[in-house]
């Protein structure tokens, strides 16, 4: 017998994922997310889901090399956060690795616009400027983010407590 009835029975599974932070002269690498209207709803870095036995990096490596056939170079880990959201009709909830670094190929980094390829789907990547998220004009996925990488931009916090 199954210990949690059939209405409390959550319809998804808790996800791990991993996604990239990579800029551009100011600019963000994010691909749209599209409501059900078809209209774009905000911005998300690329990643995915990681794989059991597979490491955060790893996964964000082969994310990029599958979706986008570029080498992804983690340099640090910018944090973890939870994400719980609503999209299309279903609940979602995540446990996001975010981690910054580059593109190896400095063509793929200097091109405007990139075509993601994911299972039989095709969406392009853009340089979104940093602005529009820090200002509000545009949205960053997953909540959150926006924060954290806006902590990592003032760089660490000073000590409050003075030197004696």
């Amino acid at each position: 017998m199954d210990p949690i009835p059939a209405p409390w029975r959550p319809r998804a599974q808790l996800r791990a994922i991993s996604i990239a932070v990579v800029w551009r002269e100011g600019r963000l690498l994010a691909a749209a997310v599209i409501d059900d209207a078809g209209a774009v709803r905000g911005w998300r870095p690329l990643g995915g889901g990681i794989a059991f036995g597979e490491t955060s990096a790893a996964a964000v490596q082969r994310e990029l090399a599958e979706e986008l056939g570029a080498r992804f170079v983690p340099e640090r880990r910018l944090g973890v956060l939870e994400n719980l959201f609503h999209h299309q009709g279903h609940m979602g909830h995540e446990i996001v690795v975010v981690w910054e670094g580059r593109l190896a190929d400095p063509g793929q980094a200097a091109a405007d616009r990139l075509v993601l390829r994911d299972q039989a789907a095709v969406a392009e990547a853009a340089w979104v400027p940093w602005e529009d998220f820090a200002s509000g004009r545009a949205t960053l996925f997953p909540d959150g983010l926006a924060a954290l990488i806006a902590d990592t931009l003032r760089g660490p916090a000073p000590c409050p407590i003075p030197p004696t």
